[in-house]
């Protein structure tokens, strides 16, 4: 992933966890994941990423949500 790509969907999705919706002003360490994972086939494109804060992508782990 670019950081290009990266910012892009932190922009489209409000600086904000799709789960829980948590802010890096709120204290939430953001980062970019994959709906479908890498390991089961899915593609890293807009459409498959998303912006999760650290606690909640680390208990997501690999799963498809």
């Amino acid at each position: 992933m670019t950081p290009s790509l990266r910012f892009d969907i932190l922009k489209r999705d409000g600086y904000r966890c799709q789960i829980c919706g948590r802010t890096a002003a709120e204290g939430a360490r953001l980062e970019v994941d994959h709906k479908v994972p890498v390991a089961a086939g899915g593609l890293t494109v807009p459409e498959n990423l998303w912006t999760l804060c650290h606690d909640c992508n680390n208990g997501k782990s690999a799963k498809e949500l």
